[in-house]
């Protein structure tokens, strides 16, 4: 098992009763239309829009299958920011965070399987590089404690530099 692979259970145990994944209840996601939602009594907004297909091989990590094999008729971008959240609240309440991107995934996961994308990038928007880097990280490790249920839709996931260098997560159809 990779170090990363450990880290993101590692930090998925820690955080599992607050991310309560089982329980959490997605919200409906439109394309290409920001859904703006009260969780934990913050201002959430999801949105995903999609992309030409054109030209975004180059944002992802050269040594993929993805990127050996890029040609997706369908690709999309999710991108999530949490308005309310203060840095403060941020460094003390991992709980609520961890909460919030509970349901994130799982309205993300509830998207992919009506949607059916060939490719759905992640990146979380707004914060500071070490807040993106802690979204990021919770963020997969739901990813990687759910990875039954990402196979038996067909996706698998991972991480990488997507967009201008940072760090992100892709969703892709395994059949790419």
């Amino acid at each position: 098992m990779s170090t990363r692979i450990i880290r993101l259970n590692r930090l998925y145990n820690i955080l599992k009763e607050s991310i309560d994944f089982e329980n959490a209840q997605a919200v409906p996601i439109k394309t290409n239309t920001e859904t703006r939602v009260n969780i934990e009594g913050l201002d959430v907004g999801i949105r995903i829009e999609q992309f030409p297909n054109e030209g975004y091989r180059v944002y992802l990590p050269p040594k993929t299958t993805l990127y050996k094999n890029f040609n997706p008729k369908t690709y999309y971008n999710l991108g999530f920011d949490i308005s309310d959240l203060t840095t403060q609240t941020f460094k003390s309440d991992y709980k609520t965070l961890s909460k919030i991107l509970g349901v994130i995934v799982k309205s993300t996961l509830n998207w992919i399987k009506q949607n059916k994308p060939d490719v759905l990038t992640i990146l979380p928007e707004g914060g500071s590089d070490r807040e993106f880097e802690r979204k990021i990280s919770i963020y997969a490790s739901i990813l990687n404690n759910n990875e039954s249920l990402l196979n038996s839709m067909g996706y698998s996931w991972d991480k990488g530099k997507i967009f201008n260098g940072k760090l992100g997560l892709f969703i892709t159809k395994k059949s790419l």
